[in-house]
């Protein structure tokens, strides 16, 4: 009998645990995944270095407008350099593709099918990329 009480507690606990530690863990990877994104965009970055400049450097409202000025000129390179990038990256995985896939007994591509990207998944909205660079 007093085996079955703990048990009865024991087993509740357990899946409490359990399920404590899966939303944690879903939770944690969302939020690196924000931050991650939020890293990688040169706006963000824009942000950042100015509140530091400002921070350490301290410069006169009219230093501070023509560094901001500079800074909103690279980030808009920054920017273009990326798009570029990644759309460079995806000729290159479609070029990828169409090799491998004429190496391929039929037999084969319909495998491979399922392993190829759909050009959904390689879409500038999947990458959650403006085209323009705003």
């Amino acid at each position: 009998m007093n085996f079955l009480r703990h048990w009865r507690i024991i087993l509740p606990l357990a899946a409490l645990m359990a399920g404590s530690g899966l939303v944690g863990g879903l939770l944690g990877h969302r939020l690196a995944r924000r931050q991650l994104e939020a890293r990688n965009d040169p706006a963000t970055w824009n942000e950042h270095v100015s509140r530091e400049f400002d921070r350490v450097v301290k410069p006169t409202p009219e230093q501070a407008a023509k560094i901001q000025a500079h800074l909103d000129r690279a980030v808009g390179e920054l920017q273009v350099i990326r798009l570029e990038t990644i759309a460079r990256s995806t000729n290159v995985i479609w070029r990828l593709v169409a090799e491998v896939e004429q190496e391929l007994t039929p037999e084969q591509r319909q495998a491979f099918e399922v392993m190829k990207p759909t050009p959904s998944q390689l879409t500038l909205d999947l990458l959650e990329v403006n085209p323009r660079g705003d």
